[in-house]
């Protein structure tokens, strides 16, 4: 399961990455899950010239359980 969370303006968001997410830099129109992970905001704006139109969004990853080793 996917969870994403669209940041509409990087500019004016106020707040702080919610648990279990990740910040991610990604291709606007494209899926966020597609895109580059960010370390913190401090990062916003390093990854911008990767993209066309770069967009932001918090991203949580559910893993599967595997039984190998």
């Amino acid at each position: 399961m996917e969870n994403v969370i669209v940041i509409e303006d990087i500019n004016k968001f106020a707040g702080k990455i919610p648990t279990d997410h990740d910040l991610i830099c990604y291709e606007k129109g494209t899926d966020p899950m597609d895109g580059l992970v960010m370390y913190g905001f401090d990062e916003v704006g390093m990854f911008d010239g990767e993209f066309k139109t770069p967009a932001y969004a918090f991203c949580a990853f559910e893993l599967e359980a595997s039984n190998e080793v």
